[in-house]
C-alpha cells in the first residue's frame, strides 16, 4: 500500500468530448459558455508500466528535481471510480484518447502535505495524435485539486486557450494515479 501511494505521489501531476470547433462528441454534462467557452470533464488513468524517472539523486527515486515521464488513457467523465484502491485497469477498453506527461518533481516523494507535487506539461490526444491539447502548470498531490493553463493545441484545437482543473481521485491497478480533469476552453483565431 505504501508503495502504491508513493508511486501515485510521484505520478499525480502527470494526467474530448466536445462539439463544433473543439472535436469529438458532446455529452449531456458538457456546457457551452458565453463567448464560445466550452467546459467538459474527462477521467484519466495513468499507467505505471510506462513510468520513466530520471532521478536527481541516483539510485533513489522521489527527490526534488526528479524528471518523470508517464502515459495514460483518457476516459469519459465518471468512468473511473474514486478511491485509494480503485483497482481500475489503465488500459481497459472505452478510452477516448491518450495522455503523455512530463513533470519536474517540486517536493520529496514522501511529502503528501504540499498541494503542488510537480510542475507538469501534459499532452492530451483527443481522440488521437492528430488533435492535441497542451496543458502546463502545477500538478496535484494525492487527493489535491489544482488549476493549470491550456497553452494551445493542434487541428480542431488550434488556437485554444483556457484552463484545466485537475483532481487526483486515487490509485489504479497499475499503482499509478487516476485523475478527473475539467477543461474550460476558449477557441482563439485560427
Amino acid at each position: 500500500m505504501k508503495k502504491r501511494i508513493a508511486i501515485c505521489s510521484l505520478l499525480v501531476a502527470l494526467t474530448m468530448l466536445t462539439t463544433g470547433n473543439f472535436g469529438v462528441a458532446l455529452r449531456a454534462d458538457d456546457q457551452q459558455g458565453d463567448h464560445g467557452q466550452k467546459t467538459f470533464t474527462v477521467d484519466v488513468a495513468l499507467d505505471a508500466a510506462t513510468l520513466v524517472v530520471n532521478t536527481a539523486n541516483p539510485p533513489n527515486m522521489g527527490n526534488r528535481g526528479d524528471i518523470i515521464v508517464i502515459d495514460g488513457t483518457i476516459y469519459p467523465a465518471g468512468t473511473i471510480p474514486p478511491g485509494l484502491n480503485a483497482n481500475n485497469d489503465p488500459n481497459a477498453p472505452g478510452g477516448i484518447g491518450k495522455i503523455r506527461c512530463r513533470a519536474l518533481e517540486l517536493v520529496p516523494g514522501t511529502d503528501f502535505t504540499s498541494p503542488a507535487f510537480t510542475f507538469v506539461t501534459e499532452w492530451y490526444s483527443l481522440p488521437d495524435d492528430n488533435q492535441i491539447i497542451l496543458v502546463d502548470g502545477p500538478g496535484p498531490n494525492l487527493f489535491a485539486t489544482l488549476k493549470r493553463a491550456v497553452i494551445g493545441g493542434t487541428a480542431s484545437y488550434k488556437g485554444v486557450t483556457g484552463q484545466v482543473t485537475e483532481t487526483d481521485i486515487g490509485v489504479n491497478k497499475s499503482g499509478a494515479c487516476n485523475l478527473r480533469v475539467t477543461f474550460q476552453l476558449k477557441q482563439g483565431n485560427k
